[in-house]
């Protein structure tokens, strides 16, 4: 199955029925801690405002240094209960090597890897607790967990797809499920307002991530948009709904998928772009927040690499070029690393002096067409630990990996 292919069809009519459509979500994303060794890391904030991750969310940025080099391999992590599909996708939690899975048939589960031993896991949605909430009818598609992060110490949000919502799910309560944003509907919509009211449209890879003051930022994938979760209100606070490329002040920018979202060690949003409106993507930008005054929320979103060019070729920040990026995440020195989906190889970004390679490899041009590699046009998503792992689901290929640096 050839997931980047079937992705391509979704943003053709983004307001046909979903049923029509191949539906899937890419993660993204891992939540970082809220210390920052290297104010680098897409520049140091000044006169904006540093986002604080949530506290129990994937501290990336408090672990050892990562030093990945030639020639690592990746280590295998073997799985009984969990069963995945082509969009399964995996956050983390802080203070331990806890995974969080999404599965087939709308499961998720708990991996505990803590100690480093076998893993222990534990179911937290049940086959059919997913439908009974947002199709008890059973007249739409059968329903899709993919994207998710953690909240807080106690709950998860995790994107169901088919049905266009954010659902809030304990993390200690099995099948305990509610609705968090968006109205169950197959169509897909484009509606800020209270959350109960709200319409998004994850009709391609998506994903979102929390802070710690409650705030929940939503790469809003077929919207081509940034959206923002508070006090029960969704606001749109950059892209116009049309996929594009431009940077600059929040309310003039433009999008092409944003479908990976993390934070970054100085605090501020990073979002990769899939591309698949054909109007720009490719490309890992960084956004930060200014002041919210009566005229909207202030801020600025600038390219960190990528060129526009879909290819895995190293380079210099935007010199360079990226394939589909995914699920970006910062690390303790202030590198991020992501996923180039279309190629299915791990790439860097270096915060010493911004250059773009692929780690793990001699050169870039190695590992593309090779074997030791990610699904191309697939679905990996990675998690930045606080132990300084680098774990990675790779989704249509149902294995979960290790890479120890």
């Amino acid at each position: 199955m050839n997931t980047r292919a079937l992705l391509s069809t979704t943003l053709d009519a983004s307001l046909a029925p979903l049923g029509t459509r191949i539906v899937l979500a890419a993660l993204v994303m891992g939540a970082l801690s809220s210390s920052c060794r290297d104010s680098s890391a897409t520049g140091s904030i000044s006169g904006g405002v540093a986002l604080i991750p949530s506290i129990a969310g994937t501290g990336g940025c408090n672990g050892g240094d990562q030093v990945f080099t030639v020639g690592q391999a990746f280590t295998s992590i073997p799985l009984v209960s969990w069963t995945g599909d082509a969009m399964s996708q995996v956050a983390g939690a802080r203070g331990e090597e806890k995974l969080y899975m999404s599965g087939a048939n709308a499961t998720l589960f708990e991996v505990d890897l803590t100690g480093g031993g076998a893993p222990v896991e534990t179911s937290l949605i049940s086959a059919g607790a997913v439908q009974a909430l947002v199709d008890p009818l059973l007249s739409g598609p059968a329903p899709i967990l993919s994207g998710l992060c953690v909240l807080d110490a106690d709950y998860l949000l995790v994107m169901e797809h088919s049905f266009n919502v954010v659902l809030l799910v304990s993390r200690s309560v099995p099948d305990a499920i509610t609705l968090f944003a968006g109205i169950p509907l197959s169509t897909p919509g484009n509606a800020d307002g209270p959350s109960s009211l709200s319409r998004f449209s994850f009709s391609a890879p998506a994903s979102l991530v929390a802070t710690g003051d409650g705030t929940v930022y939503v790469a809003d994938s077929g919207n081509h948009s940034i959206r923002s979760l508070r006090d029960d209100f969704v606001s749109t606070i950059a892209g116009s709904g049309s996929p594009f490329f431009g940077d600059g002040a929040l309310q003039s920018v433009f999008f092409d998928t944003p479908s990976g979202l993390s934070i970054t060690c100085s605090g501020r949003l990073l979002i990769s772009e899939l591309g698949l409106g054909l109007a720009g993507g490719h490309r890992i930008r960084s956004l930060e927040l200014g002041v919210l005054t009566f005229f909207g929320q202030g801020g600025t979103v600038e390219t960190l690499v990528g060129d526009g060019t879909p290819t895995s070729v190293q380079g210099t920040g935007t010199m360079a070029s990226v394939a589909g990026p995914m699920s970006p995440v910062s690390t303790a020195d202030g590198s991020i690393y992501w996923i180039d989906g279309d190629t299915g190889v791990l790439r860097r970004w270096s915060a010493l002096d911004g250059a773009v390679d692929c780690p793990l490899w001699t050169d870039c041009a190695s590992v593309v067409g090779g074997s030791e590699r990610f699904t191309p046009m697939g679905l990996t998503t990675l998690v930045s630990s606080d132990g300084g792992m680098l774990y990675a689901l790779d989704a249509l290929a149902g294995t979960l990996v290790r890479v120890t640096p």
